[in-house]
């Protein structure tokens, strides 16, 4: 039996989510919060959309998320444009 190039990489794609999963429990982060979740898979280097498909949420959320928790932590702000008149 040959397995193909695809068979493979999506065993990869699927052992890597596990090992993902298996982080969050390790980090003990699994009581936390969305957005601590959603920043280790980021870290680890997952994509924002498979970190939020790990996590049972969307994409969108999850940056929102993201987004509220780095700003509440006093992260990096644009400043705003002065709007025209």
């Amino acid at each position: 039996m040959s397995v193909t190039d695809s068979d493979e990489t999506q065993w990869l794609a699927t052992i890597g989510r596990a090992l993902a999963f298996l982080c969050l429990s390790a980090a003990d982060l699994r009581d936390k919060g969305l957005a601590e979740q959603g920043a280790l898979l980021e870290a680890l280097g997952l994509s924002k959309k498979d970190a939020a498909r790990l996590l049972g949420t969307s994409e969108d959320s999850l940056g929102v998320l993201l987004r509220r928790a780095r700003a509440a932590k006093g992260g990096k702000r644009r400043p705003r444009k002065p709007r025209g008149r």
